[in-house]
């Protein structure tokens, strides 16, 4: 069984397994087809060697959406277990201006702009607990 949780505290970069990217343009929620796993999920993946969760951020949502103007903030770290044991993330929120071409095309198949959240997602427990951790933190920015 998957559980994922939000952590209330740093997560050493050491410790950073993956960024997630919850994207937004002015139409709604970006989310990204992936090649092998055959649904959706949002802009992800891994820091790479010596490099900072916010930098990886950057480098996937570009990677994977072709995102080329866009402004980024960090929402939360989280966890996820499972019987093998805890990983850890970053939660980020990506305001996206304008596109280029996906450089990623090896591994996702398209991006898609959906109003909520998608039927066929890869991964459900997480995307759906991120999302919904993002789509709240999003409405607390409007509101103010």
């Amino acid at each position: 069984m998957i559980k994922v949780e939000i952590v209330g505290h740093i997560v050493p970069p050491e410790s950073l397994f993956y960024v997630v990217i919850a994207a937004r343009t002015s139409e709604g929620w970006v989310f990204v087809r992936h090649r092998q796993r055959g649904g959706y999920e949002m802009p992800a993946g891994h820091p790479d060697e010596g490099e900072s969760n916010e930098a990886a951020a950057v480098r996937e949502l570009w990677e994977e959406t072709g995102a080329l103007d866009f402004s980024m903030q960090p929402v939360s770290y989280y966890c996820v277990s499972d019987d093998t044991g805890k990983t850890y993330g970053r939660l980020f929120l990506a305001e996206i201006q304008t596109f280029g071409e996906i450089s990623d095309s090896q591994e996702i198949m398209n991006i898609r702009i959906f109003k909520r959240l998608p039927k066929k997602l890869s991964l459900p427990e997480v995307m759906t607990f991120l999302f919904h951790r993002a789509e709240e933190y999003h409405k607390t920015l409007t509101t103010i």
